[in-house]
């Protein structure tokens, strides 16, 4: 018997709700393994999610949030990771373009902006996923959270262009030993997160644009297609990963 809906829906939620809130994700996987098994028994004898936990979702979220501990060390491991991996790619695609100078507004600045964005990140999947948001007020949400991040680089580029800062320049062999240990990195946090999405990402993003900066187009076109060549390489791969996910989904045999 497959599950209902409702049941695939809070069961993806609470995973959610539980690692937004800093639990240990293997934990996690073992509580939502068994309340899955737990809600095919009882759906056979029609009973609902909420006739299960005998709480709204949001309440049961909080209880179950409540009753594990913090998984402190992955935590850490996260922020290093995002900034170790945001620092790689903002260096890999300076060096390739042979501008490696950060002043201070920068280099205080970015991980900022990167741990508020953890943060933040943390606080909107917590939200969507314990409340019941429209798709609309959905995209609203994490469009404004991958908005904000955007526009505080661009503030930070513009301090440290026109506002007079100590400035950190990297030329010669500084360059070249900047280039390896932002690949260095980049393979790094590949291997520690078992994943290629790092190493696809920074090929797309900087592949393209290396190519077009060698070719015989007019400065102006390069600038256009530069400009364009990130949303269709990069929005193109992660539809990919959608439409595959979608259709792992589909071909899913039913839970038993």
């Amino acid at each position: 018997m497959s599950l209902s809906k409702e049941s695939k829906d809070f069961l993806g939620n609470l995973r959610i709700y539980l690692i937004s809130s800093g639990k240990n994700e293997q934990e996690v996987d073992e509580i939502v393994g068994e309340l899955e098994d737990h809600l095919v028994e009882t759906e056979k004898r029609g009973k609902s999610v909420s006739e299960v936990t005998g709480l709204t979702p949001r309440q049961y979220m909080n209880q179950i949030s409540a009753e594990m501990p913090i998984d402190y060390k992955s935590i850490f491991e996260y922020i290093v990771m995002v900034l170790v991996s945001a620092f790689s790619f903002i260096v890999l695609g300076d060096a390739l373009s042979g501008d490696l100078s950060y002043s201070v507004f920068e280099l205080i600045g970015y991980p900022l902006v990167m741990i508020g964005f953890l943060f933040c990140t943390s606080v909107v999947f917590k939200y969507v996923s314990s409340h019941p948001v429209s798709k609309a007020r959905e995209w609203t949400l994490f469009s404004i959270l991958g908005g904000v991040p955007i526009l505080l680089f661009m503030g930070l580029l513009f301090l440290g262009q026109n506002v007079e800062a100590p400035t950190v320049v990297m030329e010669g062999i500084g360059r070249i030993f900047a280039l390896i240990l932002a690949f260095a990195a980049i393979i790094a946090v590949s291997l520690w997160s078992k994943t290629w999405i790092m190493i696809i990402l920074a090929i797309l993003v900087n592949g393209p644009q290396l190519l077009i900066q060698q070719s015989s187009f007019p400065e102006e076109t390069k600038l256009i297609l530069t400009g364009l060549s990130l949303p269709v390489f990069v929005g193109g791969y992660f539809l990919l990963l959608i439409v595959k996910e979608k259709k792992k989904e589909k071909h899913a045999g039913p839970v038993t």
